[in-house]
C-alpha cells in the first residue's frame, strides 16, 4: 500500500520505505498556488487543483527525461510491487489513515498523482502478464 502523510502532523522517517516528496526533493512538485509566502516552487497557478493537475504530466515529463526522477520513482514502485507498504511524505497533505471505512476529508498532494500512477502502472502490468499467459495457452 502507498502511504501519502503530512510532516507536520507524522514521523515515519524511521520506517525503511520511507520518502520525502516535498519541494526541494526530485519528486517534489514545481507548481504552488500560495502567492503570499516565500517558497521553493517555480512556478505559481490560481489554485491548488491547478497545482495538482499540473503535477500530472510534469510527473511524465520528467519520468521520460529525468534519471534521477525515474530512478526514485521505480525505487518506489518496486517496493510497491513486491507488496511492501511505502509512505510518501510531504507537508500538505492533511493526514494518514490506515482505515479505509473512515471518512478522510483530506487536503489533495501531489502525493496522490505519484500514488495514482504507480498504482495505474501495476494495474497495467498486471492485465499485460494476464494476456500473456492466456497466449501461450
Amino acid at each position: 500500500m502507498i502511504y501519502i502523510y503530512n510532516l507536520h502532523k507524522e514521523d515515519h522517517c524511521s520506517d525503511k520505505n520511507d520518502f520525502y516528496i516535498g519541494r526541494g526533493s526530485v519528486l517534489g512538485n514545481p507548481y504552488t498556488h500560495i502567492k503570499n509566502k516565500k517558497t521553493l516552487a517555480t512556478f505559481i497557478v490560481n489554485n491548488r487543483e491547478i497545482a495538482i493537475n499540473n503535477y500530472s504530466h510534469y510527473f511524465d515529463l520528467m519520468y521520460q527525461s529525468n534519471i534521477n526522477f525515474r530512478n526514485e520513482i521505480d525505487k518506489i514502485y518496486s517496493l510497491y510491487k513486491n507488496g511492501e507498504d511505502v509512505y510518501l511524505g510531504c507537508f500538505c497533505k492533511k493526514y494518514l489513515t490506515t482505515d479505509v471505512t473512515e471518512h478522510n476529508d483530506e487536503l489533495s498532494c501531489h502525493g496522490d498523482i505519484i500514488k495514482s500512477k504507480l498504482e495505474q502502472r501495476l494495474i497495467k502490468e498486471k492485465i499485460k502478464e494476464i494476456k500473456n499467459k492466456q497466449t501461450n495457452l
